[in-house]
């Protein structure tokens, strides 16, 4: 075998951060007893390129999103217990392209970022989208939000709801209307809009329903008259641990919340139990990487640790520490898809910071890693003539820290032992 080159990709992910390692092996000349015939299936390049629907010019951000890359398509469901039947949903933040906000590289009215966008959700495992809606006179949110419906529609067995933000009441109301007024009309329109769709999310039939902050700012709100009008009575959905005791709840929903300095484990703790005492309602648990609001102009410098991957895989750990194959967590909320202001967005990714050190002796190809390994799934391991073209040859457990080519037909020859110095692509 002619001495080759090796490459290592980084890959990270919004699920399962997965290490990948290509092996690009070239040989100039093949020996007349080769046996491998290298069919290409992916090239390098492609395993570079950003493969998520965030923008291709988005670069880090100091608030902690990471730039545009290759991240893994680990399914999002592996990372629940085993036997899970849980729902999992992305929050989308529907105003980027808006001059209220930054410029996250993107339109969220473009229908092909949309259909990127659903297709990423997708691909990942995601079963549909939560949308945060500032009422139909918010109109640039409510342009996109009507957008996303008619792309949802296009992909069978994807479903999407509506959360009512505060804001479709403090920016979206009718002239002269009280809160009660302004929360009764925007549900009005929601029904007429949006729940009367095929691939609108339902329990039991009725259409879910949640909403941000709206009880925690107008507390005179009667969620009894909002919907008296309504031909068909949502299920509402209330947050936090107290939002399965509201009167009409129909379940509740978590969140992230910064301000803990636990990472929100005792919060997400409470929550689980509550939920557990209220098993004819609907669970919302949450997943989320960390916090970081100091680009948002209505920040208030709060900050959670996203540890490299540790606060994501830790927010899967406690749901998983309360809920079973014999007890199931109806839904997951993943908090959120693209928040680029708050520094909770998943769409281009969560850094595992993990770094690949390899050696070649003889036939085996050695490497080992710094950081933190549990947010490592498996290895894949490529193969090519050409350095650019490249046909799979192998995955690996986790574990594993070393692989002997001789177990596959190459061909005769060693690879010649030398000191390997891959590219770790970030």
């Amino acid at each position: 075998m002619h001495q080759g080159r090796m490459d290592l990709i980084r890959k990270v992910s919004s699920e399962a951060l997965v290490m990948a390692m290509v092996l690009a092996i070239f040989w100039p000349q093949l020996s007349a007893g080769q046996k491998v015939k290298i069919k290409p299936t992916t090239t390098l390049q492609e395993q570079l390129s950003n493969n998520t629907s965030a923008a291709d010019r988005f670069r880090n951000s100091s608030n902690g999103n990471m730039g545009s890359t290759h991240v893994s398509k680990v399914n999002v469901h592996s990372l629940l217990y085993s036997g899970a039947t849980t729902r999992v949903y992305a929050h989308l933040m529907p105003w980027w392209g808006d001059p209220r906000h930054i410029d996250a590289g993107y339109n969220s009215h473009d229908p092909e970022q949309i259909r990127r966008q659903i297709e990423d959700m997708i691909s990942r495992g995601i079963d549909g989208v939560i949308i945060d809606w500032y009422g139909f006179r918010d109109l640039f949110t409510n342009e996109t939000a009507l957008r996303f419906v008619k792309e949802v529609e296009r992909h069978p067995g994807f479903t999407f709801a509506i959360m009512v933000d505060k804001g479709a009441i403090k920016l979206s109301s009718c002239e002269g209307c009280s809160p009660q007024q302004a929360l009764s009309e925007q549900m009005r329109y929601a029904e007429r809009t949006f729940t009367s769709s095929q691939s609108y999310l339902r329990v039991d039939g009725r259409p879910v329903i949640t909403n941000f902050d709206i009880d925690h700012h107008f507390p005179g709100i009667e969620w009894q008259r909002a919907i008296a009008d309504l031909a068909s009575p949502p299920a509402l959905i209330f947050e936090d641990a107290d939002g399965f005791s509201h009167p009409l709840s129909s379940g509740s929903y978590a969140w992230v919340r910064p301000s803990t300095n636990d990472l929100g484990m005792g919060y997400l703790n409470k929550f689980y139990e509550a939920g557990l005492a209220h098993r004819q309602l609907l669970t919302i648990g949450a997943a989320y990487k960390g916090f970081d609001d100091r680009m948002a102009s209505w920040g208030l410098n709060r900050v959670m640790k996203q540890d490299c991957g540790q606060t994501w895989l830790k927010t899967f750990a406690r749901a998983n520490d309360h809920f079973g194959p014999s007890r199931q967590l109806d839904a997951l909320q993943l908090v959120t898809w693209n928040d680029y202001e708050e520094g909770t967005e998943i769409e281009s990714g969560v850094d595992n910071c993990l770094a690949v050190n390899a050696d070649v002796d003889h036939n085996t190809i050695r490497w080992t890693i710094s950081g933190e390994e549990n947010t490592v799934d498996h290895f894949v391991f490529y193969i090519s003539d050409d350095g650019k073209r490249l046909m799979q040859l192998d995955t690996m457990d986790a574990k594993a820290r070393s692989i002997d080519m001789c177990s596959y037909s190459l061909g005769g020859g060693a690879i010649p032992g030398r000191t390997v110095s891959p590219r770790v692509f970030v």
